[in-house]
């Protein structure tokens, strides 16, 4: 008998340390609330690039590499009268290959040689310019056009700030109706950043080098977005 109220005393001695970590726990458990942010907004392109490729043939390959290289340093050489240096004309690919007898696939015909280069300016204005002057010189293809932003990373951080902002406000809006409010931030991440990069949707094949009218190009704004993960905590 002495030893079984031994036992139940020593079970009630026991019994609410054991219990009492899982209750500090759950009392200190911070009461949170979490949000997305989010921002966009749209910016003007200050940078474009547009790919031309020319295509040359001929008996041997010799002959197409000469006649291919001719033509680019014609057109290279009309692109820096535009005021383009060499630092602005990379070439991108470069192929070369046979081309053989559509009866006799045994049997070559010549060669062809494909070159195509990428041209960058700052001045978007002239993407018009850069392209008819490079197919009235001998391109064949102008491949794609394209507008982007150099300094990128300014306008994602300037997206990530105000998705931030957004998160802060809308945490405040929930609070404040539940009659809380914002003490601290338990965690931030960042979901999605988007920084658009647009072609101008056209693609010319085969121009003719006699056109009467300039080509017209235009550049539409760019959009840059963000989206971030807030949880925070409230009183």
């Amino acid at each position: 008998m002495k030893k079984i109220q031994m036992m139940l005393l020593m079970m009630l001695f026991v019994l609410p340390f054991a219990v009492s970590p899982s209750i500090a726990g759950a009392e200190a458990a911070p009461r949170t609330i979490s949000v997305e942010g989010e921002s966009s907004f749209y910016v003007t392109p200050d940078q474009a690039s547009v790919e031309i490729g020319i295509e040359t043939t001929g008996t041997t390959a010799a002959d197409a590499s000469r006649k291919n290289a001719a033509v680019m340093t014609d057109i290279q050489n009309a692109l820096y009268s535009l005021g383009l240096t060499q630092k602005d004309i990379k070439t991108a690919s470069y192929d070369f290959y046979p081309v053989y007898d559509k009866d006799n696939s045994q049997h070559i015909t010549g060669y062809k040689a494909e070159n195509t280069v990428v041209v960058t300016t700052d001045d978007i204005n002239s993407v018009g310019s850069i392209i008819d002057t490079a197919v009235k010189n001998g391109a064949s293809n102008v491949n794609s056009v394209k507008f982007s932003l150099k300094d990128v990373q300014k306008y994602k951080d300037s997206a990530l700030k105000a998705a931030v902002i957004d998160a802060k406000q809308k945490s405040k809006a929930i609070a404040g109706e539940l009659g809380k409010s914002i003490v601290n931030v338990v965690s931030a991440s960042e979901s999605n950043i988007y920084v658009e990069n647009r072609a101008a949707g056209v693609s010319f094949k085969a121009m003719n080098a006699d056109m009467a009218a300039p080509t017209p190009i235009s550049a539409k704004d760019l959009q840059v977005s963000a989206r971030v993960s807030v949880t925070f905590e409230i009183n």
